[in-house]
């Protein structure tokens, strides 16, 4: 497993998220912009990967792209093996599995997100951690994530819409977490965040990968059928006019 220092395992501890800046070698920052880059590219013949799209200013952006370990092999690799899922086993106790890949991109005037806490949103895993990549820098400017100090371990109350009910969140002390392009940022499926809007002028990209402990199961084809069952529900409403979506 990856050696925490005592500082670093105290922090996570306290507070359930853990930057480490210069986790990747210079050779995988250097050629991740252009990782994700071909990933936002269509998909082509047993090419496995979704994306997602978002009205702005300009027109129709990409804002997402899902499902694409086995559609690049370089990317694979960061994911599955070495330095990112040794410390993602670090963190849980054991032997960590991927559940979820995603590549988020905040163009310039994006919203952010409401306070909340991801523990709520996978039915599957009981807990996890995720893995943050930063492919371009992430600042207060862009809307880097925000973190509320402390560390609950459990799920605080929330409204209707999954969020931290605003009382709650309007009593957290909460912090912007920049991080710089090719740092990595690992939080708790418990931590409290939140991102503010991304007030530059250029995007932002962030690789999101999600890891759970093994003895949880391996629960990444579970979670992708559920997610293609989703999909050809909601292409079904789209083709008898419920609206348009932002899905390719």
């Amino acid at each position: 497993m990856f050696i925490l220092t005592e500082a670093q395992r105290q922090h996570w501890t306290e507070h359930g998220w853990l930057l480490l800046s210069h986790s990747l070698s210079l050779e995988v920052t250097q050629a991740l912009s252009a990782w994700v880059e071909a990933m936002t590219r269509k998909a082509r013949d047993r090419e496995q990967r979704l994306h997602y799209y978002e009205r702005t200013a300009q027109g129709k952006a990409l804002c997402r792209v899902e499902r694409f370990l086995d559609d690049h092999a370089q990317l694979r690799s960061l994911i599955i093996e070495g330095t990112l899922p040794m410390i993602a086993a670090t963190l849980l106790g054991e032997r960590a599995v991927i559940y979820k890949e995603k590549i988020n991109c905040k163009h310039a005037g994006g919203a952010g997100y409401a306070p909340h806490q991801d523990a709520a949103a996978y039915r599957y895993v009981k807990h996890h951690v995720t893995c943050l990549v930063a492919v371009d820098a992430m600042t207060p400017d862009n809307g880097c994530l925000e973190f509320a100090l402390g560390h609950p371990q459990r799920l605080l109350r929330r409204n209707d819409a999954g969020c931290i009910d605003p009382k709650i969140a309007d009593k957290l002390e909460w912090i912007p977490v920049p991080v710089p392009a090719g740092g990595v940022l690992f939080f708790s499926s418990y931590a409290a965040h939140r991102s503010g809007p991304n007030g530059s002028t250029d995007h932002r990209r962030a690789l999101y990968l999600t890891y759970n402990a093994v003895s949880e199961g391996n629960l990444r084809e579970a979670y992708d059928h559920d997610r293609d069952r989703q999909l050809t529900a909601l292409h079904a409403d789209l083709a008898a006019g419920a609206g348009l979506g932002e899905l390719s």
